[in-house]
């Protein structure tokens, strides 16, 4: 996984939502793909703690 395009994808996901001019069944698809990301980036966050903190101690 690549951190920074994924983070891109969510913060595209959130302008698009953030407009307010999408049907509810789009609006829904969009919310669970923003969902599922974020649960990608903080278990890649966790993964970088724990290796910064292997490293330091």
């Amino acid at each position: 996984m690549d951190f920074e395009a994924e983070m891109k994808k969510l913060s595209d996901i959130a302008a698009k939502m953030e407009k307010g001019d999408l049907p509810l069944e789009e609006s829904m698809k969009l919310y669970t793909e923003a969902v599922e990301l974020t649960k990608k980036l903080k278990e890649y966050i966790e993964s970088a703690k724990l290796k910064v903190e292997s490293l330091e101690g």
